[in-house]
Protein backbone atom coordinates (compact mmCIF):
# COMPACT_ATOMS: atom_id res chain seq x y z
CA UNK A 1 0.00 0.00 0.00
CA UNK A 2 1.28 3.19 -0.96
CA UNK A 3 2.12 5.19 2.42
CA UNK A 4 0.64 8.82 1.18
CA UNK A 5 -2.71 6.91 0.51
CA UNK A 6 -5.23 6.96 3.33
CA UNK A 7 -8.48 7.40 3.94
CA UNK A 8 -10.08 10.33 3.44
CA UNK A 9 -7.16 11.14 1.16
CA UNK A 10 -7.90 12.83 -2.06
CA UNK A 11 -6.76 10.94 -5.26
CA UNK A 12 -6.43 10.75 -8.92
CA UNK A 13 -7.45 7.93 -10.97
CA UNK A 14 -4.22 6.19 -12.48
CA UNK A 15 -6.45 4.05 -15.15
CA UNK A 16 -9.80 4.65 -16.27
CA UNK A 17 -13.20 2.83 -15.26
CA UNK A 18 -15.41 3.34 -18.46
CA UNK A 19 -18.08 0.66 -16.68
CA UNK A 20 -18.58 3.71 -14.47
CA UNK A 21 -18.19 6.92 -16.23
CA UNK A 22 -14.87 7.87 -14.85
CA UNK A 23 -11.43 9.08 -16.84
CA UNK A 24 -7.72 9.03 -15.59
CA UNK A 25 -6.81 11.98 -14.03
CA UNK A 26 -10.41 12.06 -12.22
CA UNK A 27 -10.25 13.25 -8.80
CA UNK A 28 -11.93 11.40 -5.67
CA UNK A 29 -12.08 10.49 -1.76
CA UNK A 30 -11.12 7.59 -0.44
CA UNK A 31 -13.82 6.63 1.57
CA UNK A 32 -12.36 3.34 3.35
CA UNK A 33 -9.67 1.30 2.76
CA UNK A 34 -9.87 -2.54 2.37
CA UNK A 35 -8.26 -6.10 1.88
CA UNK A 36 -9.46 -8.80 -0.16
CA UNK A 37 -8.88 -12.61 0.89
CA UNK A 38 -5.58 -12.33 -0.44
CA UNK A 39 -4.48 -8.98 1.27
CA UNK A 40 -4.03 -6.86 -1.54
CA UNK A 41 -5.27 -3.77 -0.80
CA UNK A 42 -7.80 -1.79 -2.45
CA UNK A 43 -9.82 1.79 -1.97
CA UNK A 44 -13.46 2.26 -1.92
CA UNK A 45 -13.86 5.68 -3.92
CA UNK A 46 -16.18 8.31 -3.29
CA UNK A 47 -16.66 10.96 -7.16
CA UNK A 48 -18.11 14.02 -5.95
CA UNK A 49 -19.31 16.64 -8.75
CA UNK A 50 -18.76 20.20 -8.38
CA UNK A 51 -21.65 20.92 -5.34
CA UNK A 52 -20.36 18.38 -3.37
CA UNK A 53 -23.27 16.04 -4.46
CA UNK A 54 -21.75 11.85 -4.69
CA UNK A 55 -21.93 11.11 -8.24
CA UNK A 56 -20.92 7.27 -7.42
CA UNK A 57 -19.04 4.99 -5.12
CA UNK A 58 -16.46 2.37 -6.35
CA UNK A 59 -14.35 -0.05 -4.86
CA UNK A 60 -11.14 -0.23 -6.65
CA UNK A 61 -7.50 -2.36 -6.59
CA UNK A 62 -4.69 -0.48 -5.89
CA UNK A 63 -2.90 0.22 -8.96
CA UNK A 64 -5.77 2.35 -10.15
CA UNK A 65 -5.21 5.81 -7.77
CA UNK A 66 -2.21 8.09 -7.34
CA UNK A 67 -1.80 10.40 -5.01
CA UNK A 68 -2.93 14.12 -6.21
CA UNK A 69 0.30 15.85 -6.70
CA UNK A 70 0.89 19.44 -5.57
CA UNK A 71 1.08 21.53 -8.79
CA UNK A 72 -1.92 19.12 -10.60
CA UNK A 73 -4.22 21.14 -13.08
CA UNK A 74 -8.03 20.72 -12.01
CA UNK A 75 -9.99 19.92 -14.99
CA UNK A 76 -13.88 20.12 -14.95
CA UNK A 77 -15.76 17.73 -17.69
CA UNK A 78 -19.35 17.09 -17.60
CA UNK A 79 -20.11 13.51 -16.72
CA UNK A 80 -21.66 10.87 -18.36
CA UNK A 81 -22.84 8.25 -16.36
CA UNK A 82 -22.06 5.11 -17.88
Amino acid sequence: MNSEITQYSEVQLAKSLPDFGFQEGDAATIIEVVKDLNNRTGYVLEFFDNEGKTLKVVTVDESYVTPIQSHSVVNYRPYLAA
